[in-house]
């Protein structure tokens, strides 16, 4: 049975691990508007993402995040078995660890403090409005990953392997390839070709957190994680016990091979222990065991009361700092958020930047963004329409979000949803600049009533008069989807770009 439970939560971790990349692969358009299954159940059972929706303006979202505190009650019981047995990216680094090679470790017991100070830091941002769990939320790391990343890098290579086979024939491979085609372009490619903004930066972060492995075996989790300082707090007190607690005395068995190194000369440390019951295996006297029983007095967190002030200072004065600078638009009228996005302050405060939407997003509008919505705005979803537009009978973004940042929003509703406005450089508009006629923006603008119209007027042309087909925005039917901005002919930036005026998520803009 010692053996068994090793091979047991291997199995849970790939099961759980090929689960949500199952997830993963199902976010994504496959000919209907509606998806039929929960996709965004990894962030549904995140209690950083439930304590970011918690902090943020409005009423929590209990229809959606319930699942993150069950998540959390089962932690006052079983321990961190959430880090042991579940999180993809815990999993993601037991494997490549070995890849990578592992430190030797441990590291000084000081590291074990970070997290808890992170989380502190965390906490007291959000409550004054700043939240930046996103950034360092494990699991939005992974998805992020996923989304921006591995994921395009996937379709590349794939559709380049395949086209390859299809242009130069190989006998019995090319057969076996025009076979499989069907399957995996239904159902493992993306409805269109994805790339992203911020690819590079996405992995070199992700290639990072594998390198601490070199330190130390889970670095990130023992040290670093936000989400294993929450779960480890709720564990210090769980009713599944190891026994006996400290090491024996003629053996250091477990003392040494300790994944998480929760077993020390003073104790087992609970909120530290990855519950993985690794130590039964280990004990080679069988006398480790896992049992239930009342909660005990658990050793504390050992936080140096000048490190949890720090900590809490750090985020009173940062919020409002970051809460005081001018509203994005005014500084950035191209900022563009999905449709049903709330106000650009709750947004931010909601959104724990999992990529989610950008990965459905059938237009391939949405990127992360940079600096576009300021210093607090890293890896939010914004709408570039020279990349790609947003699609007129397209709902998934607001679908798939799991903290309400983008609401959802029925086809009527999204129709009558205004993102920005178009808006025409005449120096550069074919008609207005060449005296040359373009019906390419009216063509494809995509209204009931065109948005984008004509007025036939004079226009000089060295020394002739033509009479030319000028655009014009009817300010009344444009919702700001940018197809006519990612369909213009002309090189470099638009003529014709779509500005934030006027959209919906302001109801108290004068110019609306």
């Amino acid at each position: 049975m010692k053996v068994s439970w090793r091979y047991l939560r291997i199995a849970v971790q790939l099961l759980c691990l090929g689960g949500f990349v199952l997830l993963f692969v199902l976010t994504e358009y496959r000919g209907k508007d509606q998806l039929a299954y929960p996709v965004s159940l990894l962030f549904r059972i995140d209690p950083l993402a439930a304590l970011a929706d918690a902090l943020a303006p409005g009423s929590f979202g209990w229809s959606l995040l319930w699942p993150a505190l069950l998540v959390v009650l089962l932690t006052f019981v079983l321990g961190r078995f959430f880090c042991g047995w579940i999180c993809p990216l815990g999993t993601t680094l037991d494997g490549l660890g070995r890849v990578v090679g592992r430190g030797r470790g441990p590291v000084s017991a000081g590291w074990r403090r970070c997290k808890y100070y992170l989380l502190i830091f965390l906490v007291a941002a959000g409550f004054f409005g700043l939240q930046l769990f996103g950034l360092f939320d494990p699991l939005a790391i992974f998805l992020r990953t996923l989304t921006l990343s591995l994921y395009p890098a996937w379709n590349l290579i794939a559709n380049g392997v395949f086209d390859r086979l299809y242009q130069n024939p190989v006998p019995f491979v090319s057969p076996l390839a025009d076979r499989i085609y069907p399957f995996v372009d239904t159902y493992l490619l993306s409805f269109h070709p994805p790339a992203f903004t911020l690819a590079v930066l996405t992995l070199l972060v992700f290639f990072a957190i594998i390198a601490l492995e070199k330190i130390e075996r889970r670095f990130w989790c023992k040290n670093l994680c936000p989400l294993g300082a929450l779960f480890g707090l709720c564990a210090r007190h769980a009713l599944l016990r190891r026994e006996p607690v400290a090491p024996c005395a003629d053996c250091s068995a477990c003392l040494q091979q300790c994944r998480s190194g929760a077993v020390t000369d003073a104790g087992h440390r609970g909120g530290e222990c990855l519950v993985c019951l690794d130590c039964e295996g280990f004990c080679p006297q069988g006398r480790v065991r896992w049992a239930w029983g009342r909660p005990r007095a658990g050793r504390g967190v050992n936080l140096s009361r000048r490190g949890l002030l720090t900590s809490l200072a750090a985020g009173m004065v940062l919020a409002p700092v970051a809460g005081v600078t001018p509203a994005v638009w005014q500084r950035h009228s191209y900022l563009l958020r999905p449709p049903g996005a709330v106000a650009e302050k709750e947004f931010q405060q909601r959104c724990i930047r999992c990529g989610e939407c950008m990965k459905v997003c059938i237009g391939g509008a949405l990127h992360p963004a940079l600096l576009d919505a300021g210093p607090t705005g890293l890896w939010t979803p914004v709408l570039v329409p020279r990349i790609g537009y947003c699609e007129y009978n397209c709902t998934l973004c607001g679908q798939v979000c799991p903290t309400g940042a983008i609401r959802p929003l029925s086809l009527e509703e999204k129709h009558k949803t205004v993102i920005g406005i178009a808006v025409f450089d005449k120096n550069r508009c074919i008609p207005f600049a060449r005296g040359e006629e373009c019906l390419v923006c009216e063509e494809h603008c995509p209204t009931g009533e065109k948005a984008i119209v004509f007025d036939v007027r004079p226009v000089q042309v060295g020394d002739e008069e033509r009479l030319v087909k000028l655009p014009r925005v009817v300010r009344r039917l444009c919702i700001g989807c940018g197809i006519c901005e990612t369909r213009c002919p002309v090189e470099g930036i638009s003529p014709v770009r779509v500005t934030n005026e006027g959209e919906s998520r302001r109801p108290f803009d004068p110019w609306a």
